[in-house]
């Protein structure tokens, strides 16, 4: 009856981590339109005709009512419906990967609240739906694309978007014309992405600072792309595999210089290619 009393909510969530608690429970983590983060306690969510079972599928967008009480760290969930569920589509596993890695970027690093009262989880929760839509929506080659436009949005939501119209240490503008070269040096006109600056730094500024890495023209309009939203419209061409690593590695580095709580996805682990195996072959002694 306690369970029964306390009042209860109904919003859109995604589940984003669960977890089995005592012998049937499970406990999962959603990130909620309305209500931010929350945690909830599915009772017997694992016996096998639970209605709740459902319900606890990380990856799913789902209208689920829980119970509301500012007491408890745990709400209990009552019941709800899977509005999208991503595996149904036939996710490939570098799909499911990337899917994985969004979930456990989101429950790690939460944003703060934003400074006009209103959540910053609600605008969150709106890039999460629309990543895990166009994900189960789009052709696998778009998977790395979406994956590089999500972590851009969710440093937006941080606050901590990288500059990348205009050189981040004298706020020169930087042209798709400046490339740079393939060694370490500092060629004349040649782009840079410096974490510690916030962004872009120009070839000048480069030499001063003698930090960051080269960045190309291509990587360039990829994250000037993501920052307008524009990549949609070129979102179904495959990305070059040195492109993706470039744009991969310079997000990796920011968010982990800028990001507390920050660190390189589990799942990401899953798209590594496999160490060549070599095969010895021991020669019989001879008797």
């Amino acid at each position: 009856m306690g369970i029964l009393n306390q009042p209860s909510v109904s919003c859109d969530a995604v589940v984003l981590r669960s977890w089995p608690c005592g012998e049937t429970s499970v406990i999962t983590s959603v990130l909620t339109k309305d209500q931010g983060f929350v945690r909830l306690l599915a009772k017997a969510a694992r016996r096998p005709r639970s209605t709740l079972r459902p319900l606890v599928e990380p990856g799913r967008i789902l209208n689920v009512e829980f119970s509301l009480n500012a007491t408890r760290e745990l709400q209990y969930l009552r019941s709800g419906s899977v509005q999208w569920d991503p595996m149904t589509t036939g996710l490939s596993l570098e799909q499911s990967a990337y899917l994985l890695a969004v979930l456990e970027l989101v429950d790690r690093c939460r944003p703060a609240e934003s400074t006009d009262n209103e959540p910053a989880s609600e605008e969150l929760f709106e890039v999460c739906d629309a990543f895990i839509r166009m994900l189960s929506s789009f052709p696998e080659a778009c998977a790395g694309r979406l994956f590089f436009a999500f972590e851009w949005q969710f440093l937006h939501r941080h606050g901590l978007d990288p500059e990348v119209n205009c050189c981040s240490s004298c706020g020169k503008v930087a042209f798709l014309d400046e490339t740079t070269a393939e060694s370490n040096q500092r060629p004349s006109g040649a782009l840079w992405f410096d974490v510690t600056e916030g962004g872009l730094i120009c070839s000048e500024c480069g030499v001063k600072i003698g930090g960051g890495r080269p960045l190309s023209a291509g990587a360039l309009q990829e994250f000037r792309n993501y920052e307008t939203g524009s990549f949609v419209e070129d979102g179904f061409e495959e990305m070059p595999r040195a492109l993706r690593r470039e744009i991969g590695g310079h997000l990796h580095r920011f968010l982990g210089f800028h990001l507390p709580g920050y660190r390189l996805p589990s799942a990401l682990e899953l798209l590594r290619p496999a160490p060549s195996a070599t095969v010895t072959i021991k020669s019989k002694e001879k008797s």
